[in-house]
């Protein structure tokens, strides 16, 4: 693994040692009572960008927390930076679920190029380069074997938005109308570590219609490197600023998306 790498896990371990250790869960409301920003968020954020700052100080570096105008250099296809989760799972964090993780995302020129993803209460590191797999605490790591819907673990993740929200458990009824069976179903408040457990196996397919760059910049990345597929929820490949993502094992994406393309299209936007 490069340098870059392992200043970005330092940066990630140096942010989580704080979030294991705070106590700081004052918020502020951002969109609604569901989305906010804690005091340990900003904190976080200062951290890591300290830290990568530090080291790389020409460096663009634009985390969730920053505002909607400088958030939206992002998605320009020219962009080249560190993109920041500084706690996803924010939720979680504030009512002390111990389920939450750090995001560093590495651009260039619009596609993704490397990551790291901490848990700090497990104490779990994944890592990622482009074309070098995928790791977790240093050992490879692959997107679960599982063939069938029968058995499978499928997850999607809450939503700011009601609506959007309501689409993501009508889509996921819709896997049990098109196909006879249930899967077992997982809501956890994270789509960051969701990925990164869709990446070491522990889920088999992930569907959501909320994303944010910040949650994909290293989490997309990590689930290819582990030999899984990420697509829209349409079909197409998803870039790393895709609202929508399907992604999981080839196989149960390929069930899954079938079985998608027979639902209101509404629901798959």
């Amino acid at each position: 693994m490069s340098i870059q790498i392992e200043v970005m896990k330092e940066a990630a371990c140096a942010a989580g040692a704080f979030m294991r250790g705070s106590v700081e869960i004052d918020h502020t409301e951002k969109t609604n009572a569901k989305d906010f920003v804690t005091v340990a968020d900003i904190k976080s954020q200062d951290i890591i960008r300290d830290y990568l700052r530090e080291r790389y100080p020409d460096a663009v570096i634009l985390s969730e927390e920053d505002t909607e105008e400088e958030r939206a250099r992002m998605y320009a296809p020219e962009f080249t930076g560190f993109v920041l989760d500084p706690i996803d799972g924010t939720y979680n964090f504030k009512r002390d679920m111990r389920e939450s993780a750090i995001s560093i995302g590495y651009v260039e020129l619009g596609e993704a190029m490397m990551g790291v993803i901490y848990d700090p209460y497990k104490d779990e590191l994944f890592e990622v380069e482009k074309g070098k797999g995928a790791y977790r605490n240093g050992k490879s790591i692959h997107v679960s074997d599982q063939a069938t819907m029968e058995g499978a673990s499928v997850t999607t993740s809450n939503s700011y938005d009601d609506e959007a929200m309501s689409r993501n458990l009508r889509r996921h009824l819709g896997i049990y109308e098109q196909t006879g069976t249930m899967p077992w179903t997982s809501c956890p408040g994270s789509g960051v570590l969701i990925m990164a457990y869709v990446a070491c196996g522990r889920f088999d397919i992930y569907h959501h219609n909320g994303l944010k760059p910040w949650d994909n910049a290293a989490a997309f990345l990590l689930v290819r490197e582990a030999g899984g597929v990420v697509k829209t929820l349409t079909g197409g490949e998803a870039p790393f600023v895709s609202a929508t993502v399907l992604m999981g094992n080839p196989d149960l994406v390929a069930k899954t998306q079938e079985a998608f393309t027979r639902l209101p299209h509404e629901l798959l936007a």
